[in-house]
């Protein structure tokens, strides 16, 4: 089958680039994919781990960004401090997300199609150049992943 593009050639050619999000924007984000791995650095060799990847459904020419996630089911193999930052970090995420951590789910499988509002910040590097992070996770006042808030998806958490 052929495909034929030949009468979108300026569109095509004109198409926007993608954007970095400004540094403290708020935005409701999805989940729409997840990695997982085992670490082989010499600090954290043989933890497992989770990349959690984002989109901003309201900003379409957003970049899609990543936050990392030590696998809490590993966190005897972390320090004391990174347990406690890990923990910390998927309460968060899982409340902002709506996230039922007292039964057993699937990152994979279970999370993307999940929404919910962060804090954006950005990091530059030589390789990728400026890219949009986590600042923070934004749960909705009064509820915990436990008890989700009952709103729409484009609510704010407020």
């Amino acid at each position: 089958m052929l495909t034929d593009y030949s009468s979108m050639e300026g569109e095509i050619t004109n198409a926007p680039e993608a954007t970095v999000l400004k540094k403290g924007t708020e935005v409701r984000a999805r989940i729409i994919g997840v990695r997982s791995g085992i670490s082989e650095s010499e600090n954290y060799n043989g933890i497992s781990w989770f990349s959690v990847s984002f989109d901003a459904p309201n900003e379409p020419l957003a970049k899609e960004f990543n936050d990392f996630f030590w696998d809490l089911a590993d966190r005897e193999k972390l320090s004391e401090k990174d347990q406690a930052r890990a923990l910390r970090k998927f309460r968060n995420f899982a409340e902002a997300f709506g996230i039922d951590y007292s039964r057993p789910f699937s990152w994979e499988d279970d999370l993307p199609g999940h929404s919910g509002w962060l804090i954006v910040g950005v990091k530059k590097s030589d390789e990728y150049g400026e890219q949009n992070t986590v600042q923070k996770y934004l749960a909705p006042q009064g509820h915990t992943a436990a008890s989700p808030a009952p709103r729409g998806v484009d609510e704010p958490p407020f």
